[in-house]
């Protein structure tokens, strides 16, 4: 089974879909607005290592579906792997 993770080139991707090249993503509904700009938090979180990753992984997966269904992906919404976040006092 194909499972399809977003990255920063996908997500990058669908925004240029959704915006038809112009990267106007203000001139989008407020749904997609919302994915786009959840979606791209949590990448920059896990891009990071940043903690907060954990409390938005569970909003990227429903953002992400968001996303998928509204450029027509047949990937269809992927699973998003849970964050590694260190330990409490670990250091990176």
């Amino acid at each position: 089974m194909f499972v399809d993770f977003p990255t920063r080139a996908r997500l990058e991707r669908f925004t240029e879909v959704l915006t038809a090249g112009t990267g106007a993503v203000e001139a989008l509904p407020p749904q997609l607005r919302y994915a786009i700009t959840g979606v791209g938090a949590y990448l920059a979180a896990l891009e990071e290592g940043a903690p907060a990753a954990g409390h938005l992984h569970g909003n990227a997966v429903a953002l992400w579906d968001t996303l998928c269904a509204a450029v027509g992906s047949t990937a269809g919404p992927a699973p998003l792997p849970p964050p590694r976040v260190a330990p409490a006092g670990a250091t990176r």
